[in-house]
């Protein structure tokens, strides 16, 4: 598995990625940089794993927009729900695997 590089919240990280997911991982990064430079740029002064935590609260806002602006979960279907679920649910966890390791820094 490839290995890759990213730097979030002036910090890099090695993460590993299947074959050919590479730059998309690197694109990823760079949306959850963004929204942190968006909600440390609010004024709020938090902790790191705070600064995280609430950008992804925002990335999760944003999908369930999203989800909701294409009809909401019973629109993807039985299956499909159980597939955002299961995004849903390994997103958290990284997330708390993340912030667990900022804590540690």
């Amino acid at each position: 598995m490839p290995q890759v590089t990213v730097k979030v919240n002036g910090r890099e990280y090695d993460l590993t990625c299947g074959d050919g997911e590479e730059a998309h991982l690197l694109e990823l990064a760079q949306y959850v940089d963004a929204k942190i430079n968006a909600v440390r740029g609010s004024g709020t002064n938090v902790s790191d794993a705070q600064l995280l935590l609430m950008a992804g609260i925002v990335i999760a806002d944003e999908l369930s927009d999203a989800t909701e602006a294409t009809g909401g979960l019973a629109a993807l279907g039985p299956s499909g729900a159980d597939r955002l679920a299961e995004i849903f649910d390994t997103s958290a966890s990284r997330l708390e695997a993340l912030t667990g390791r900022l804590e540690t820094l």
